[in-house]
């Protein structure tokens, strides 16, 4: 599996500072906001002399459903047929990567210490909420996107070498 995220792997790397915090935009665990609000941006190499990134990690179920339904949104595609093409693994976007696969990116360029918070810690960071999904259309879950990143919730508000995240958990992908 880990081959087929190249493309996403291979895209510039950014890291943003939002008035004290510096955090890791994940598609669907609000980039958007993010995004929208931040002061600083450090891009690619720049990530390195960051001294801590925090990295919030949605439910992982949650964002997959988001995350289809936002994919579908955006190409004007059929929920059901596009959900089809992602479960025979013939789909593959950045709203329902993996959020592993998004740390194996940050990991490129940054070797260091990563707190990871559960989503609901964007309002620590800003009151601006942008492309909150109205109604979702509920889609069964394509556990090839969301079991590694189960074990990633286990690390909700603890600080860890993003390394050792990579290591012990990229034999979860296959």
């Amino acid at each position: 599996m880990l081959t087929a995220w190249n493309k996403l792997l291979n895209t510039e790397c950014v890291v943003v500072d939002v008035g004290p915090h510096t955090v890791y935009p994940i598609f669907r665990v609000g980039q958007s906001t993010l995004m929208s609000v931040c002061d600083t941006k450090y891009v690619n190499e720049q990530i390195h002399h960051c001294n801590h990134i925090d990295v919030m990690i949605r439910e992982p179920e949650a964002r997959f459903v988001s995350g289809v339904n936002e994919y579908c949104v955006q190409h004007n595609l059929d929920i059901d047929v596009t959900w089809k093409l992602i479960n025979e693994g013939k789909l593959l976007d950045r709203h329902f990567t993996p959020q592993y696969i998004w740390l194996m990116h940050l990991y490129r360029f940054y070797k260091g210490f990563i707190t990871i918070r559960p989503f609901k810690h964007i309002s620590n960071i800003t009151d601006v909420h942008l492309h909150k999904s109205k109604s979702k259309k509920d889609v069964p879950v394509c556990e090839q996107f969301v079991a590694v990143d189960r074990h990633l919730t286990k690390y909700y508000n603890e600080t860890v070498n993003i390394g050792y995240l990579i290591k012990r958990y990229k034999h979860a992908l296959s």
